[in-house]
């Protein structure tokens, strides 16, 4: 594979439940994987976070990033927001993937009346790691910080800091549609993340596009490859696989195989992959 491949943690949980941190890395090594993160959504998930470097070890992974909600209608100094200062400085070597929402401060989604306190807490973030933190914007559908355009005007702000986005595949394919290439054209010369999976349109759900395996729906995974491959991205990339349940090990194993295959027949007709603007 041209980069390090992830299986996005989300991928193990399901309706009955979620695998624990080290059958999670066991499998992913198993298939062949080469590293892991870790999404700390919930109580359960921050307590992984001690082992977490320890458990992708023994199974010979590495962790490509930790991944954290930061609440603006919080002060810098609430309880949740020290604790994510206090994992960015503890594992400041850990590339930090933040998403900004905003749950109770009256701020609509791509608000630029919401950057100066965005801006204040990746500043405080950059203090306490010593300016040495890895710090990775996260566009996230109906987030405040929801498009890529978001995290640019962020990104902006912050010239010279070790600051840059990560491109989620799912988020900007649900946002952008037809304008994904677009998007992420305006993210590569910040690009220092991306995960991509299977996906197709729906009408009338609350997130119009699926999560699905690679190879499956309508994205078209192949001319994204390619164009990343174009890029000269030189990262991580992601397998994002949140609610699509069921056996893990077995959806996590077809899209790599899926991704396998269309690296090999890029490394053949590499050409194949540059597609038209004209879309359906």
């Amino acid at each position: 594979m041209r980069w390090p491949v992830y299986g996005m943690d989300v991928g193990f949980y399901s309706h009955t439940g979620h695998y624990p941190l080290a059958t999670r890395c066991a499998m992913l090594a198993d298939l062949g994987f080469d590293a892991t993160n870790l999404t700390l959504w919930s109580e359960a998930a921050w307590h992984e976070l001690d082992g977490l470097t320890s458990a992708a070890q023994a199974s010979g992974l590495s962790v490509a990033s930790l991944y954290v909600t930061v609440d603006l209608s919080e002060s810098l100094d609430s309880p949740a927001n020290r604790r994510v200062f206090e994992m960015i400085s503890t594992h400041r070597h850990t590339p930090v993937e933040l998403t900004f929402s905003a749950v109770s401060g009256g701020l609509s989604r791509s608000d630029p009346a919401g950057d100066d306190e965005a801006a204040r807490f990746i500043e405080r973030a950059i203090e306490v790691s010593g300016g040495e933190a890895d710090l990775r914007l996260y566009p996230h559908f109906s987030f405040w910080m929801e498009r890529v355009a978001d995290a640019l005007r962020l990104v902006h702000r912050f010239d010279g800091a070790r600051l840059g986005i990560t491109f989620p595949a799912f988020h900007v394919y649900a946002l952008e549609g037809s304008g994904f290439n677009a998007a992420f054209d305006a993210a590569v010369p910040h690009l220092a993340g991306v995960n991509t999976n299977g996906s197709r349109r729906l009408a009338g759900q609350y997130f119009p596009v699926t999560i699905e395996s690679i190879g499956e729906g309508d994205f078209d995974n192949f001319a994204f490859i390619g164009r990343l491959r174009e890029s000269g991205y030189a990262g991580t990339l992601g397998i994002q696989a949140y609610g699509v349940g069921g056996d893990p090990h077995h959806h996590f194993g077809r899209s790599l195989r899926a991704l396998q295959d269309i690296e090999s027949r890029l490394d053949r007709n590499s050409d194949w992959a540059r597609t038209g603007s004209e879309t359906l």
